[in-house]
């Protein structure tokens, strides 16, 4: 049985020709029914909530308002209900450290990036995850996120190091029924298409959705 994926994507900065291909490697549609919108409101409209969410962007197209707080807490119901999300790179974007996304949610939001430069994504020794389960050190040039994140309401998984610092740059955590995961970097068409980040952000699909059970090898 397939399952169900909404992408958010699709913005001025983050343009859907550049995230195309890794979308499109990312999700087999012999497995996958998807819905593609750059509104992440359109979530708000689901009675059954897909089975992932993906943010590319922060979902928020040109003229409209960002999520209320309200709106923020029903999608973190669906969460807290049993549906995965996937904040990556500009999805966490526009996320107030007041807000339910940041507070209860994903623990993890944007701050800052320099001018690109050559990122180098290293997995944390010594710590196990199917999210980065054969994962490598993979580098290639992009926008370094700078993320803040709640390390006491999530688990590290990966750094990503710049001639400018390291920070972190992947997280995630149960939620309720649901799942939820940070992947700070994917600005570039390199590094959204390296094959280890590909590797890396394909495990956390599997496993927001459930494919991949922690222990499970």
């Amino acid at each position: 049985m397939k399952k169900n994926a909404l992408i958010i994507w699709n913005d001025v900065y983050h343009p859907k020709e550049v995230l195309i291909t890794a979308v499109e490697k990312l999700f087999d549609p012999s497995e996958w029914d998807i819905r593609k919108t750059e509104r992440a409101r359109d979530l708000l409209e689901f009675v059954t909530p897909p089975d992932l969410t993906v943010l590319f962007t922060n979902g928020r197209p040109e003229g409209e308002t960002d999520l209320s707080f309200a709106e923020q807490s029903l999608i973190v119901d669906k969460v807290r209900g049993g549906m995965g999300i996937l904040f990556y790179h500009a999805g966490l974007v526009l996320i107030d450290e007041g807000s339910p996304f940041y507070r209860e949610l994903n623990s993890g939001r944007f701050v800052h990036h320099p001018e690109q430069s050559d990122v180098t994504v290293s997995p944390l020794l010594g710590v196990s995850h199917p999210i980065t389960e054969g994962v490598g050190e993979f580098r290639q040039n992009d926008e370094h996120y700078f993320c803040q994140v709640d390390v006491t309401r999530t688990r590290l998984l990966a750094c990503a190091t710049s001639v400018h610092l390291t920070s972190v740059s992947v997280w995630c955590h149960d939620y309720g029924e649901g799942r939820v995961a940070g992947i700070s970097q994917g600005h570039t068409l390199e590094m959204q298409n390296d094959p280890e980040m590909l590797k890396l952000t394909g495990n956390a699909i599997r496993w927001l959705t459930g494919k991949i059970r922690e222990g499970e090898r």
